[in-house]
């Protein structure tokens, strides 16, 4: 798949770019685009970054750069077989499928023939459900806090995503997507999370990366081609606050593997949507589909814009309690449907990518 049927942040004109371009025991400053995998395994280290490189970074996002920063789009692909992806057109439902259901009709639409997108309403899309268009989060606050937007340089060029905080021992562990950490050779520096952010208001500080985590079919394969887009995940350590770490502070979500297709929430700060700051907590729910445009991973009906890549999909959220377990990050969407995204299934590579970065946490 050419490299020009993705576009996974947002475009800069020349003016834009001159005037952006403005675990263990580690280094005393940071070392990108050292990274190792260990023997045999998927889990790949992008950068270790000390102390000094983490107080530069603390110091590098003024409110000016923050404001300066692009949304890092989800990608927009073409799928590898039709062109566009296969659609099954249904009435929408009357009452809420359960997951049983859910997966008996998906099997049932499976060998359903493709359709325009003129031909489609927008609540004709493969579960039968209506397109979610993101709207604020004003519910409980306890999830806002364990969610926020994530500040990078690639290529000295400042940039933003999602990520969230995720339970690993009560250590500073966030999950996002490879993208966010690295993309086109580039590892990003400068990665600083602000937690609930809101406005230009941090209620729970920001905190600087100690290292990151990528795993290497993301690295290694083609960006374009479904053998990375399967595993666009990343995760990050983050350092401690007067020897507080991340979770203790703001608490974590659940993290699982092999999620089947269920309903999910799906968190971000979308900002290259034309409705949305990018200082917002966005959200939307539906229910989880698989892709049939050559990749592995699930779908969702969410209209939700550059900024939300790496955002959290929430299964079992329960929005009295702020709770629910991560099953997926935003990854990308296709040219033909942009607001139809897709995230990773979080399997074993993916374990093991959370595994080395959890065990990286306990050490800091």
């Amino acid at each position: 798949m050419p490299a020009t049927h993705r576009r996974r942040t947002a475009g800069l004109t020349a003016a834009a770019l001159a005037a952006l371009a403005t675990a263990s025991a580690v280094p005393a400053g940071a070392a990108p685009a050292t990274g190792t995998t260990a023997a045999g395994g998927t889990a790949h280290l992008l950068s270790r970054v000390g102390a000094a490189a983490q107080e530069s970074a603390l110091e590098y996002w003024t409110p000016e750069r923050m404001a300066q920063a692009q949304p890092a789009s989800p990608g927009q692909v073409v799928p590898e077989a039709t062109g566009s992806p296969v659609e099954a057109v249904a009435a929408e439902p009357t009452a809420e499928p359960t997951g049983e259901q859910a997966a008996r009709s998906l099997a049932a639409q499976a060998g359903a023939p493709a359709v325009s997108r003129r031909q489609r309403s927008a609540a004709a899309v493969v579960t039968g459900g209506a397109v979610a268009v993101a709207s604020p989060w004003t519910g409980d606050a306890a999830v806002t806090a364990r969610i926020g937007r994530l500040y990078f340089t690639q290529g000295g060029l400042p940039y933003e995503c999602s990520a969230s905080s995720v339970r690993a021992g009560g250590t500073s562990v966030l999950v996002t997507a490879g993208h966010c950490l690295s993309e086109g050779g580039r590892t990003s520096e400068d990665v600083v999370f602000v937690p609930g952010m809101a406005g230009t208001v941090e209620p729970y500080g920001r905190w600087a990366a100690t290292g990151t985590f990528a795993t290497r079919q993301w690295l290694e394969e083609d960006q374009d081609s479904p053998a990375a887009l399967n595993h666009d995940v990343g995760f990050v350590v983050l350092g401690r606050q007067d020897g507080v770490a991340l979770a203790e502070r703001t608490g974590a979500l659940d993290i699982a593997f092999d999620a089947p297709l269920d309903r999910v929430t799906v968190f971000g700060y979308p900002a290259a949507s034309g409705r949305s700051d990018g200082y917002t907590l966005q959200h939307c729910t539906g229910w989880r589909f698989p892709d049939t445009g050559g990749t592995t991973d699930h779908g969702t009906l969410c209209d939700m814009g550059g900024g939300s890549s790496g955002g959290p999909w929430l299964s079992g959220f329960d929005p009295a309690a702020g709770t629910g377990t991560v099953t997926s990050v935003v990854s990308f969407s296709y040219r033909s449907a942009p607001e139809r995204l897709y995230g990773p299934r979080l399997g074993a590579a993916e374990r093991e990518v959370y595994e080395r970065a959890a065990a990286a946490a306990a050490a800091v």
